[in-house]
Order: C-alpha cells, then sequence, then structure tokens
C-alpha cells in the first residue's frame, strides 16, 4: 500500500513539472462602424478586439453588458492604456447597461479589451466609430528641436492633441520687434510661450485665456499647446504687428542713451517688451525754456531726469488692451542735459510708444509769429537774447550783430579770427565778418569801416539774405517806390520766396531800421526753407 502512495505522488509530481500548453485566445478583428458581439466566460475572462485607426482622429467606444460588471480597455501597439478604463456596474441579462465613451488617438492598430470584474459572465456588445481630426499640423511636433515652423499672418492651424500625442510645438520666427497675438480655439486648456532657449515667457490674456499676445524682440520663439487628458482638436492662429520702431537698441541706460533733438518736429516711435523694460533717450536744452512732452501708449510709464533729479513723470492709469492713454505736459527747465526714459512697470504691460518733444525759450518778449522762429535761431545757438528773459523782439540789431547771425545760421567756418580789415569790427566778430567777407556775401560802408554799430536797414538786410541764399527774384514786378536799383533784386528774391512781402502795398520800407524780432523771422524763413 505505500508503495502504490509512493508511485502515485511521483506521478503526480512527473505530470506537473511537465510544461503543459497555453491557452491562447485569438484576437477578433473589430471594424470600425460595426457592431460586434461576444460573450466573456471563466476560460476567456478577457475578450479582445483589434482595430485599425487609418488616421489621427475620435474614436467613439459604444458597450452593452449583459452581466453584473465589465471593464473596457484601449490598448496601443505597445501595450499602454489609451485613456482610463471604462466600467460598466450593475448589468443583467434582461436589463444590460451601456456606455458611451470618446477617445482621441493617432493612426494605428489598437487593441479593445472586455473583461469581467467578477466571476459572473455573459455575453456583451461592442461597437467604435471614427471621427478623422482633419488636422494640418506636420507631425512630429512635440518637443523644441522638433517644432513645426509657423508663418505669422499665415494659414489658420488645425492641430490634434491624443493620448498618444499630448504635446504639440510650433516655431516663429520674427524679423523685428513687434506684438505677437496667439488665438487657440478649442474646449480646453491654455497655451505656452518660450524663447529660444526654451525658457518660458509672460504673456497677457486677451479677454480669455485662449487668447494671449506677447511684446518681443526679434528672434526664435516657440508655442506649446498641451493637454494631458487629449481633448482632441483645436484651431490656432498667430498674427504679428510689427512695431516700427526706431530706436538703435541697446538703449537700456544713460551711457547708451539715444539722442532725440529737440524740435524735429518728428513723432517718434519706440517699443517695449517683455525683455526690454526700459528705454533711455538723450536731450539737450540749449537754453533756459519750456519743455513739452506729447507721449501716447496703451501701458507704459515715463519719467525726465537730470542726473538724479526728477523734473517730469507720467503714470498712465488706463493701461488698456487696444486703447491709446495720450498724455501732454509742459516743464521749465535750465540749459542742461537731460533723460527722457520711458518704462514698464508691470512686465507684461508693454507695447509701442510714441512720443513728441518740443522746446522753447523762456523769452517774456517773444510771442506770436516771433515764437517759432526766436526758437529755431536758438536751437541752432544763432542767438541766446539780450538776457535768459529778454530776446529783445523789439530792438534795433546792429550790423555786427547781424553779421554773427548769419554766420552762425549759414554754419560757417569762422575760425579765422584774425584782426578783421575793418577797424571798427569788435574782436567778438572777427571770425563772423571775416567768413562772410570771403563768402562775398558783406561789404563794408568803407574800405577800413564796417559800420560795425549802425543798426541794419531792411534794404541791407534783404542784400544779405539774397546773397546768403543765393534767391532769385525772376519774375517778381516791384510795387514798392521806396526800393533804390541798388536793392531791387534782392528785394524781389525776398517776396518771391515769402520772406517779406513789404511794410504796406507800396513801401518795403529799404532804409527802416529792422529789429532783433524781425531779423530772427527773416532768417528762419530763408533758412527752414
Amino acid at each position: 500500500m505505500k508503495t502504490i502512495k509512493i508511485l502515485t505522488l511521483s506521478l503526480v509530481l512527473l505530470l506537473t513539472a511537465i510544461p503543459m500548453p497555453a491557452i491562447v485566445h485569438a484576437d477578433t478583428i473589430l471594424p470600425l462602424e460595426t457592431t460586434v458581439t461576444g460573450s466573456n466566460s471563466e476560460q476567456s475572462p478577457e475578450k479582445r478586439y483589434t482595430l485599425t485607426v487609418p488616421e489621427a482622429g475620435k474614436l467613439t467606444v459604444s458597450a452593452k453588458s449583459y452581466y453584473p460588471m465589465a471593464r473596457l480597455r484601449l490598448l496601443d501597439e505597445n501595450n499602454q492604456m489609451m485613456g482610463y478604463y471604462m466600467d460598466l456596474y450593475n448589468s443583467l441579462p434582461e436589463n444590460p447597461s451601456s456606455l458611451t465613451e470618446e477617445l482621441n488617438v493617432e493612426a494605428g492598430v489598437y487593441t479593445l479589451t472586455v473583461g469581467a470584474r467578477t466571476e459572473d459572465y455573459g455575453k456583451h456588445e461592442v461597437r467604435v466609430d471614427f471621427t478623422p481630426a482633419a488636422n494640418n499640423e506636420i507631425e512630429p511636433n512635440q518637443t523644441f528641436a522638433e517644432a513645426m515652423p509657423i508663418q505669422v499672418n499665415g494659414a489658420r492651424i488645425r492641430g490634434f492633441l491624443s493620448y498618444n500625442d499630448r504635446v504639440d510645438t510650433y516655431k516663429v520666427e520674427l524679423n523685428e520687434p513687434g506684438r505677437l497675438i496667439m488665438e487657440i480655439e478649442s474646449a480646453w486648456g491654455d497655451f505656452d510661450l518660450f524663447d529660444s532657449e526654451g525658457q518660458s515667457l509672460p504673456k497677457n490674456t486677451i479677454q480669455s485665456d485662449k487668447k494671449a499676445y506677447a511684446d518681443l524682440e526679434a528672434g526664435v520663439y516657440y508655442i506649446q499647446k498641451k493637454d494631458y487628458y487629449a481633448h482632441g482638436v483645436y484651431e490656432m492662429s498667430v498674427s504679428f504687428f510689427p512695431a516700427n520702431n526706431e530706436e538703435i537698441e541697446p538703449n537700456n541706460s544713460r551711457a547708451s542713451a539715444n539722442l532725440i533733438t529737440l524740435n524735429d518736429n518728428k513723432t517718434h516711435i519706440g517699443f517695449l517688451s517683455i525683455t526690454d523694460k526700459v528705454d533711455y533717450y538723450k536731450i539737450e536744452m540749449k537754453y533756459n525754456g519750456i519743455l513739452t512732452i506729447d507721449y501716447a501708449s496703451e501701458f507704459s510709464d515715463y519719467t525726465l531726469m537730470q542726473e538724479n533729479v526728477h523734473y517730469a513723470s507720467y503714470y498712465n492709469d488706463s493701461k488698456t488692451f487696444g486703447k491709446t492713454a495720450k498724455s501732454s505736459q509742459t516743464v521749465e527747465l535750465k540749459k542742461g542735459t537731460y533723460y527722457f526714459i520711458p518704462s514698464a512697470q508691470v512686465t507684461r504691460l508693454t507695447g509701442v510708444y510714441t512720443m513728441s518733444l518740443r522746446a522753447q525759450p523762456a523769452f517774456k518778449d517773444m510771442s506770436g509769429i516771433y515764437t517759432p522762429a526766436v526758437t529755431y535761431l536758438a536751437d541752432k545757438e544763432v542767438t541766446n537774447g539780450l538776457s535768459t528773459t529778454e530776446f529783445g523782439v523789439k530792438d534795433r540789431i546792429k550790423r555786427v550783430d547781424a553779421a554773427i547771425w548769419l554766420a552762425k545760421i549759414l554754419n560757417l567756418d569762422t575760425s579765422d579770427v584774425h584782426q578783421s580789415s575793418y577797424i571798427d569790427v569788435p574782436k567778438r566778430a572777427w571770425g563772423a565778418v571775416n567768413a562772410l567777407k570771403r563768402e562775398n556775401i558783406v561789404n563794408g560802408k568803407s574800405a577800413t569801416h564796417f559800420g560795425a554799430n549802425d543798426t541794419m536797414t531792411r534794404g541791407e538786410m534783404a542784400l544779405l539774405i539774397q546773397r546768403a541764399y543765393e534767391l532769385s527774384g525772376d519774375g517778381v514786378k516791384l510795387p514798392f517806390a521806396d526800393v533804390s536799383s541798388r536793392y531791387a533784386e534782392a528785394v524781389k528774391a525776398l517776396m518771391k520766396n515769402n520772406i517779406t512781402q513789404g511794410k504796406s502795398a507800396d513801401k518795403f520800407g529799404t532804409d527802416a531800421a529792422i529789429t532783433r524780432g524781425e531779423m530772427a523771422l527773416f532768417l528762419y524763413r530763408a533758412d527752414s526753407k
């Protein structure tokens, strides 16, 4: 009896040591758009269906279970689950439960498994419908290295994120500074902006987190759309608006400040970006006077400084996207060097700004038609007036002073400061009179006297200006009775060039003394042409 038990035990051990053939259940092909009926059993607790997805798109999985608890999974070729478990509960043969789930996937071969979660088995039905994504992005574009290049202001992009591909990256190259506007239409999520080094950049949302902008310098940037829940199709448009700014970078400090010439009759365009939040401009007040600052921007502010002293500032409290806030203010300044500094107090509140800077001397007797003329001469450093507060608009001008003004405004070489051949010319005017005589613009009253302290007459003024600017009066008929042949051509030239039209309809006032204001006016009219 003992022997029989030993033999029996040996036979059992032998049989268990022999490998038994595995039970293999072949996958069932599941055509798309087709309902298939299957069943689970003790021998086959999990049913596997193979389906082929021809392109990226959305799978709609529909299922019914006729047994208490069923679980569905969608697996890719690497046996990785797409999405999440899809469970059916509380099912009965006479009262099946059903589900419908959507899964976004790439093209490929997938396996849909249907398994029983308890030892109760039975019948089930499955169906998979397919909707193409119709996306036009170029894959792969998951990383910065393989980012899809796109053109700003180009065709709209239709992208697609799936459980196989949850990140899309696009490369944008800007050839000049400006504003990049990014809009993504989708039912979910945000997007991110990066620089050429892959560093995250701030951006400003517009109304919602699906539309944003960033003010950027020229360079390479990346837009990245992520979605770990694989919501599928999105559409993206990328617009660009160049700043058309004229500043020369870098100009982020006093040492690198751009020089702006006051009264240049220009509106200057500047630009602040998320990586360049301050600009410096250098201005020279050539006289004591009043500076007018006209400034406009969406967001930026400015300060006006001399060394560490603030003279003016502007805080833009409007700060509204798409709406330009305008400011105009005046400030009285001494002669000297100043710095005009636009800045963005908040990193993301940047963009284009415009500015116009105008100055005029603080002469109390300067008004009306004389204001632009006197300012013009002061800007060119032709004259600084009789004092810091008086220009002397109504004071008569001497021949020597008129000569100095003319030499300066013509930018003549006055380096010849040898004593003039005219003995009555003061030392301060040697260079000017010598230069004008060399150019055959002036003559003296005699061979030895210039008439330096004599008052300049309107006739003499006409001769000087006509010679200095080589003006022609051809075709003009003189209406004046007080103009001799000596002055006729000069007066005609001034009339033709709208420098003056005389004292009255029939008198030019040839021998009348000319004032400092009138001389400034005539030089301004002649030189600014």
